[in-house]
């Protein structure tokens, strides 16, 4: 309604991989806010300076990496939408096979 203030981006977690960790003291799973996925990386720089090094690069997502909303991959990467009290989980590229 007109003369209301925007009301705050939602609450999501995000899973941190192993890997990433020693950016946030060791936790496995972060509470953030964001509305996009480049709105969650927004905060965790914020938060625990160093995640947007480790994960974008030229204004997208470092190759080797994508990222999951509530179990679904998301093509879009940095420009996926995240719906409130998400799940987001930060996925390393996998390697193996021969």
């Amino acid at each position: 309604m007109p003369g209301e203030a925007p009301t705050a981006a939602p609450d999501v977690t995000v899973f941190v991989p192993p890997a990433m960790r020693s950016l946030c003291g060791g936790a496995r799973s972060l509470t953030v806010s964001g509305r996009t996925v480049r709105q969650i990386v927004d905060d965790l720089e914020t938060r625990w300076p160093g995640f947007r090094d480790t994960l974008v690069e030229d204004d997208r997502l470092r190759r080797g990496l994508s990222v999951a909303v509530n179990s679904e991959q998301q093509p879009l990467g940095l420009l996926a939408r995240v719906p409130a009290g998400a799940e987001v989980h930060i996925l390393p590229a996998m390697s193996g096979g021969e």
